[in-house]
């Protein structure tokens, strides 16, 4: 936790700036649900004729469905723009000066994110990634340690035929998460990926014979480290090398704050991770006081709690002469 009671205070004028915008949104908004209102009323005046008339009942959904997106598309227009405005500069002025109390070295970029290839180069995604987005960029120096993470969110899209010829299109999620990494504290030259060991902890000793298949398996000496990872790599020595009964305890602890679906990779000097989350993180609402507190905390502890990943791993205590 990091104690942000004194920031309202300190940032005053920015927050009495926020707020006012704040407010413009929130007046918009009443205006956008009369408008609304007025445009729903009068739709549903013209269903009540029709249905006086007699009508054949499908043209009233037609009719219905016309005006539930024209009410939809005015609040939009209404609304939109204004409400981008304030979360745009909530984020770019007073986030980032929440960032700037926690971690002085760390730059945050909102609407920036980690890049596709930067994805891929992990080799912790095999799946075809057909549109790539992300935000909430958080990049530069914690301690020792350069890193980097942001919001990823891979998709895969995918067309099926049915009997009659007809196409299907529907978008797979490939990845959805917190994409982080930094820079491991020991040198090293191969590839190690560390990925959940869903059969062996499915299958057990039938899961293990299996795998054992794979020339670049790795086996090490702890056993629930075993059956919560797959390990594979390029150079098996090296691998136990970087893998030691310590780093492999810090991973365990890592799964068990993050979840069994993490995965990491060791891969040019730097260790990726692989958080998949289905929500979104460091987000403000319009709704809520440009000054409680409360949304602050939530970003500081967001953040907070992914930057101790770097503790988590002891990736600031530099070895064997890397600084």
């Amino acid at each position: 936790m990091h104690d942000l009671a004194k920031f309202p205070e300190e940032m005053a004028p920015l927050i009495q700036s926020l707020e006012a915008m704040r407010q413009e949104y929130l007046s918009k908004k009443i205006k956008a649900n009369r408008v609304a209102l007025t445009v729903g009323v009068i739709g549903l005046c013209g269903v009540i004729a029709l249905i006086a008339s007699r009508v054949s009942i499908f043209p009233l959904f037609i009719v219905a469905g016309f005006i539930a997106i024209i009410v939809s598309m005015v609040r939009h227009l209404m609304l939109n723009s204004t409400r981008t405005q304030y979360l745009t500069r909530f984020k770019f002025e007073l986030f980032t000066q929440v960032t700037k109390r926690i971690a002085p070295e760390i730059d945050y970029q909102p609407h920036t994110s980690r890049s596709k290839e930067d994805l891929k180069a992990t080799g912790l995604i095999s799946s075809r990634i057909d549109r790539f987005s992300g935000q909430d960029y958080f990049s530069g120096k914690f301690g020792e340690t350069q890193m980097g993470f942001s919001e990823v969110h891979a998709e895969r899209r995918e067309t099926t035929t049915d009997s009659k010829g007809r196409s299907r299109t529907r978008w797979v999620t490939v990845f959805r998460g917190i994409f982080f990494s930094a820079d491991f504290h020991k040198h090293f030259q191969g590839e190690v990926l560390i990925e959940p060991d869903f059969a062996e902890s499915t299958f057990g000793w039938l899961g293990r014979k299996v795998q054992g298949l794979s020339g670049d398996l790795v086996r090490l000496e702890n056993p629930v480290f075993e059956q919560a990872y797959k390990v594979r790599a390029t150079d098996q020595v090296e691998a136990r090398y970087l893998l030691t009964p310590t780093m492999q305890e810090r991973l365990l602890e890592l799964q068990n704050t993050w979840g069994s679906k993490t995965m990491i990779s060791l891969k040019a000097g730097w260790i990726h991770i692989l958080i998949p989350s289905p929500g979104d993180w460091f987000e403000c609402d319009p709704e809520i006081a440009a000054a409680d507190l409360r949304q602050m905390q939530t970003f500081a502890d967001q953040l907070l709690r992914l930057l101790d990943v770097i503790d988590t791993l002891d990736l600031n205590t530099r070895l064997w002469t890397k600084s």
